[in-house]
Formats: structure tokens, sequence, C-alpha cells
């Protein structure tokens, strides 16, 4: 990542073009920039704003919170929500607010908050698969693509020179570096970093429209990140696109959901809540947003009707069932129809047509309005309504006087319509049309169908490759890597919202002795049994992990550190009286812990010192004891 130089962006900023939170957003980065301030402060400061305290209020009654009773209290609100995501929250909201419209002619500012809105509420929505708070993800999605709006303000025609190229987006990258010797993700993370956003949300912006070429660990926090906020960005697109473009991006984002390892089954109640909180969002803050059908018809449809009408000579059907009267100029159709390579069924009888049509369902049908005593409106709602039948092309023929039919019949959903007098020509052009439609509809049905097989067995393959880079094998419990990461996690969780936080260290006193004395067979059924110990005692917001070795840490959350020693001493005392077996004979097993709370450390790798310093002076002081580091 390389972020755009302090003196280059010293510059830009001092243009007074670059867009910025304002006013109240200002106030509480500068509060919030100090050692210590007091809550009441920022609340006023919230308050002094109407707009912005009604949607703090309103995410904070957001379903993720999961609580019984609304949240009326604005104080309460901004507690629950910690002090630091209250200021990304309301810089998101202000940056917004500033910069709704602007000089650059190519750039579609409601466009941009659109799809910055739905990947927020998508964002929101995967934290979990992100290992991060919803808060801190919604605001990250609506700010992941500042850096272009940072442009579009500083650069308004020389950008929109640039965007009226529509270029993908390696090439807008590339544009923009040779124009102006940066790119918008270099602009938007200096930015980011400007407004005080954590490192680690500020990387996952810059490399998330290119994850591939990252090359950040798998499974890395880092990475889960940057691939959530990814399909979040993805599904934006889809949420935004017209119907005929909307259609083509659904394999893509299938792909990029089975990344984070989410099933195909269950994307679509997930998309559908999405887009359902995106409009709503959508309507309180102003921001444009479009109707979506409910994600699983999507992804059942049949392509758009595109608009060509070029001859297909390798059809990939040719059986057609045609409904109309026995006459002469019935007669004529078939034989017209026949030498244009089809094999058509004429049936005269409008109840057994339909009864026909529902049984085996012909990939196309040609209907003639003018049949006594058939009702296509009824006949095309039918075919409509069963699965297979929803698949058949109907082309109705209709006097040229009868337009009232033949939209009645368009409406029903027959797919065209071809007027009487009939003419070989406009027949073959009309039936071309037809066995096109039908080529790329079976094509994309089964493109569609190997896509969602494939992601769902992608995203499986991904959750078992995701389970064991994070799991220690022998003890199956979480490994130090995913340890590490969980407590860097509850780190930024307990410092914006000052709460206290513990991390205790374990070890087997004299554990050499044990594969010495029973062989390691022995020693690895101690550390088996100890794990099962060890989670069984914990509570759920706990973590217990693998440090290494004989070595196992628990993350304490919402935990002082005289609760901490005492869940330590505990441990200690359970593991003394614990029977560990191997085979006929029984292990004598103690424990010496230390502890550390995060009160008075600077981040998560000093709180770990700080426990395995304990832990280092337990084992000195004679084992089988509890330690606690002083602050």
């Amino acid at each position: 990542m390389q972020l755009l130089a302090p003196e280059r962006y010293a510059e830009l900023k001092a243009t007074g073009r670059l867009p910025s939170p304002k006013g109240v957003a200002i106030a509480i980065i500068r509060l919030l920039q100090r050692d210590e301030f007091p809550v009441d402060e920022l609340v006023r400061l919230v308050q002094s704003d109407p707009a912005i305290s009604g949607r703090l209020l309103k995410y904070a009654n957001a379903a993720a919170f999961g609580r019984s009773r609304p949240v009326v209290s604005l104080h309460r609100a901004i507690v629950a929500l910690g002090s630091f995501r209250v200021r990304d929250l309301v810089i998101g909201f202000s940056v917004l607010q500033a910069n709704r419209a602007g000089e650059c002619p190519g750039f579609d500012y409601n466009g941009f908050w659109s799809r910055s809105l739905a990947t927020a509420i998508a964002c929101q929505d995967l934290a979990r698969y992100a290992q991060i708070a919803g808060e801190e993800n919604f605001t990250i999605g609506l700010l992941s693509r500042v850096g272009e709006l940072g442009f579009a303000t500083l650069f308004p025609d020389d950008y929109g020179a640039i965007l009226a190229s529509r270029p993908d987006r390696p090439t807008l990258l590339a544009l923009e570096e040779a124009q102006f010797g940066f790119d918008h993700r270099a602009l938007g993370g200096a930015m980011l970093a400007e407004w005080g956003l954590p490192d680690l949300l500020i990387r996952a912006t810059y490399h998330h429209e290119l994850p591939d070429q990252s090359d950040l660990p798998d499974g890395s926090r880092l990475q889960n990140i940057t691939l959530t906020l990814h399909f979040a960005r993805s599904l934006a697109e889809v949420c935004v696109a017209d119907d005929e473009v909307r259609w083509s991006l659904l394999p893509t984002l299938v792909n990029r959901s089975a990344r984070l390892g989410i099933d195909p089954a269950a994307l679509g109640d997930q998309v559908d809540a999405i887009v359902a909180r995106w409009r709503e969002w959508g309507a309180m803050l102003q921001v444009r947003t479009r109707d979506m059908p409910p994600f699983a018809e999507l992804l059942a449809a049949s392509p758009p009707r595109p608009g060509m009408a070029a001859e297909v000579r390798d059809p990939a059907e040719q059986d057609l069932l045609l409904v109309a009267a026995d006459g002469d100029e019935t007669t004529a159709l078939v034989r017209l129809i026949g030498e244009l390579g089809y094999r058509p069924q004429a049936m005269a009888d409008p109840e057994a047509a339909i009864a026909s049509a529902l049984a085996a369902p012909p990939p196309l049908m040609v209907i003639d309005l003018d049949l006594p005593g058939f009702d296509a409106g009824r006949c095309c709602r039918t075919l409509r309504q069963d699965a297979l039948g929803d698949n058949t092309y109907v082309l109705a023929i209709a006097a040229a006087d009868s337009e009232a039919g033949a939209m009645e019949a368009l409406e029903a959903g027959a797919d065209d319509v071809l007027l009487k007098p009939i003419n070989p020509q406009n027949l073959r052009l009309r039936l071309n049309l037809a066995r096109r439609m039908l080529h790329l509809r079976q094509e994309m049905r089964r493109e569609r169908e190997g896509v969602v097989q494939s992601a769902s067995q992608f995203a499986d393959s991904h959750r078992r490759l995701i389970q064991v880079a994070l799991t220690d094998p022998l003890t199956q419990l979480p490994n130090r890597r995913h340890g590490l990461d969980y407590l860097q996690s509850e780190w930024a969780v307990a410092q914006g919202n000052t709460l206290p936080l513990a991390f205790l260290m374990l070890d087997i006193d004299h554990f050499k002795q044990v594969n010495d004395t029973w062989g390691h067979t022995a020693g690895d059924a101690v550390l088996r049994r100890l794990a099962e110990l060890l989670r069984a005692v914990s509570r759920a917001e706990d973590l217990v992990f693998r440090y290494g070795g004989e070595e196992f840490a628990v993350v304490l959350p919402r935990t002082p550190l005289a609760t901490a020693v005492q869940v330590g001493e505990r441990i200690r005392r359970l593991a003394s009286v614990e029977t560990f077996e191997w085979e006929d004979w029984i292990i004598p097993i103690t424990l010496s812990v230390g502890v550390a709370a995060a009160a008075g450390r600077n981040d998560s790798q000093e709180l770990v010192k700080a426990a395995d310093d304990a832990l280092y002076q337990a084992k000195e002081s004679g084992r089988n004891r509890v330690v606690a580091a002083k602050a």
C-alpha cells in the first residue's frame, strides 16, 4: 500500500477543495484527539446537529445490537456505539451531506452515494465474516471510494475527461496515475488517515478493488475485511444496475460470496435484507435507490431480451406447438414453418392445446389470437406459473386491427407478436429471434447452474480452508494466529468503549517430564484433555487458544484484572484436581498462570508481553500459581 506523500497531500488540502467532514464532525475529531474527554461533551456536540442525532439513534437501534427495547437516549446510543465509532459514523454522514453534487461533468454524484450506501449496508451485514464490528464496517463501506470523490472535486475537468471513456478499474487507476501522479486509492487512504480511521480499515479500502493483486495472507483478518468490502461493492453494483445489466452481474456476485464462505443457498435472504435496509436508509439520507426483485427470482430468471434479430442457424430446439383453427391459412402456415426447419404440431382445440403445453411444455409455442374460444391471456398466465412452462417462448399471431388483444397477450406473458398478413420474411425473422432467445436462455441457465454449483463447492472448501488455517490440529482450539487476531479486535472494542480487557497465559508445569516419562503420545493426550477443560470452563465471549507447545492463552473481554485473577485461579485449581488419564496411567498436572489487564498498555502486543512476563514470574516463584502483572 502506498498512500499519497504527506507533502503532496498538504498541497491538495491547502486548495480548500478537498472533500472533508464539516461542522460537528470536525469538532468531534478534535475532541477525540485529546487524551481524556467527557462523554457528556461528545453527547452535547452530537445533539447540536439534529439530523446526525437522528441517524445515530437509528443506527443504534439496528437489529445487529439485539436489544428488546428501542434506544431513545442519545447518551445510551453513544455509549453503546463507542466514542470512536460515533466519530467514524459522523464523518461518513458529514462527507455525504456536504458532497451530494459537484462540478465534475463525468462524475455521477447520485450514483456514487447510492453505491456507497449500498456498500455500507452490505458491509454492516457481513461484518461477522470480517471479524469486525458492524459500525466500523459500515463507515468504511460508505467511504471506501472517497478518493474518487476527491479527484472529482479537486480536478473536475481533467477527471471528467478520464471518466468519459468509461474505463474499467485497472485502466482507471493507470489513467489517474499517468495524469496526476497518484491514484484514487492513494488519495482516499490519505484522507481516511487524516480523519483518524484505523490503519487496518484504510489498508482494506486500498486493496479491495483488486484483492487478487494484493498478496494478502490467506485467512488473515485484513484479507477477510478486504474480501468483505469487495463483495459488498459487487452487491452495490447489482443494486444500482439496470435490469439488462444486473442479470449479467449475478455470476460474479455469487462467486465473490463464495470466497467469503457464504453458501449460495443462504445468499438470497441475506441480499434481500440488505436491499431492504438500503432502500430504508436511502429514504432517510435522501440518497437515490432502486427497486430490485427478490434475489431468488433474479437468479432463476431468463436473460433479458437482447436487441437483435440475427438468424441463428444452430437452434437449440426445433419442436413447435401451433395453436390455430383448422383451415387453409393454418395449413399454409404449417408448411411455411416446416420449411424454416421446425417440426410443427398443430392443434385447433384450445383446452387440449393448453393441457398438452402443461403436460410437456414445448420450447416454442405459436398461438393464433383469432382462434374461437381461445383465451390467450389465460394460456400465457398458466404457462408462466409452471416451472417448466415459464421457459417456453410464446409468439402470438394477431390481426392487424387487434391491438388490444395483442397487448393483453404480451401483458399475460407472451414474448412477441406477429401481425397478419403473414409473409415468409417476417415469420423467418420472428422465429429466428425466438431461436436465438431459446439458445441464450439455455446457455445462460447452464452457466448459472454451473456457477451456483461451483460457488457452493468453493464456499464449502473455503470454509474448510479457513477452519484449517485458524485451528490447532491437535487440540482443535483456535491457533495462535486466530487468537491474536481476536485479541486485537477486542482491544479495539475495549479502547473505543472504555471497557476492561484481560489476557491469561497458561503453561503446563514440567511438561517435558511428561513426554520423557510417558512419551509424546501421552503428552498429546494431556494437551487435548486440558483443551477440553479450558473450553468447558470458559464463557461464550472468551476465546481460549493454543499459544504454542504446552502454552495456552485466554482472551477475557469486559473483564477487569481482579476478576481475571479469579478466573486464572479457578483454572489452576481445576487442573490440579483433574484426572489426566493415558492408557492405565494417571498423569499429575499443574499450571502456572500469568494475568494482565489492558489498562495502562499501549497496544495488544504489550498486553501479551505483560501476561507472558507474569507467567515467567509464576514459574520462577515455584510454579502451580497465578501471578498478575502490574499496570
